[in-house]
């Protein structure tokens, strides 16, 4: 099982996503950058590279839509507090 990483206080430790790109090379290769920050001035920007199939891509666009939906309808019910996660794993 895949932990998220956590403060002291239970809560999801994450830095702010201030960019991303992609690109696609001749053999067809897909590749995403994501640049963030930890800092709350956001001025030490930092990346990472992927390279991806298609597919998971494909399935990463589908879960962020799916999990922004769901999490949607849920601030329509503001008397139920929820955590919306998704694990994505490489197809067998």
């Amino acid at each position: 099982m895949i932990d998220w990483n956590t403060d002291g206080h239970g809560n999801i430790r994450a830095s702010t996503v201030v960019g991303w790109n992609t690109a696609i090379d001749e053999t067809g290769e897909l590749f995403l950058r994501i640049e963030f920050s930890a800092d709350p001035d956001l001025e030490n920007v930092s990346a990472l590279q992927f390279r991806l199939t298609a597919q998971q891509a494909m399935q990463i666009a589908e879960r962020l839509t799916n999990t922004y939906r769901q999490s949607s309808t849920a601030s329509e019910r503001p008397d139920q507090s929820l955590l919306l996660t998704s694990q994505g794993r490489p197809a067998p």
